[in-house]
């Protein structure tokens, strides 16, 4: 009986793959193993290469406890930190974080931006008088959803936002309203949602 070799067996290795490589390919192969693949890697794992989700829905109702902010919106994790922590030496167990931003910041210069930002809360929930609470009733709303890191999901979805706009001669609706919701899972990013007025 005779055998047969497959042919790739004899002609194909890790060696001669490499050599057949283009030179300057060849020099960067380490290098983008070592780094380039990492961070590709990292950016798919934070939501990078997810698509954002515009579409009309409900949104609403939400009660919610908040401080307000004026200035760089930069800050507002900072202050959703202030939040949860009055909420809780009140015994109050905070629910989605929440943003609600007033001003455009393509348009309102950063020390004249207004927001607020907190935690959803049980209606009819009392609170003291460190926080203020607020209501958002029920409306039509476009919504942009992306399952990503809360460090990368904003400007993505913004950015999705604004082209949906421009593309039917419209800007985005200021106030908007973001609620973040983690999965609890570190294998696995939350979902932001944006939702604005519907026109």
């Amino acid at each position: 009986m005779v055998y047969l070799r497959p042919v790739f067996l004899s002609h194909l290795s890790y060696q001669t793959a490499a050599v057949n490589l283009p030179p300057l390919l060849r020099k960067l192969l380490p290098f983008l193993l070592a780094f380039v693949l990492p961070l590709v890697l990292s950016y798919a794992w934070w939501g990078g290469f997810n698509a954002v989700v515009i579409e009309p829905a409900s949104g609403g109702p939400y009660t919610y406890a908040y401080l307000e902010q004026k200035g760089d919106y930069a800050k507002l994790p900072d202050l959703a930190g202030e939040v949860h922590a009055a909420l809780l030496a009140q015994k109050i167990e905070p629910g989605l974080p929440i943003n609600v931003l007033y001003s455009n910041p393509e348009v309102v210069d950063v020390g004249e931006r207004v927001a607020r930002t907190g935690y959803l809360i049980p209606e009819g929930v009392a609170v003291k008088h460190s926080l203020a609470v607020d209501r958002i009733p029920a409306r039509q709303v476009l919504r942009a959803r992306l399952q990503a890191s809360p460090l990368l999901a904003p400007s993505r979805v913004y950015l999705a936002l604004d082209r949906h706009q421009q593309a039917r001669g419209r800007g985005i609706r200021m106030p908007t309203v973001e609620i973040y919701r983690p999965t609890g899972s570190v294998w696995r990013m939350g979902e932001l949602t944006v939702e604005m007025d519907a026109p």
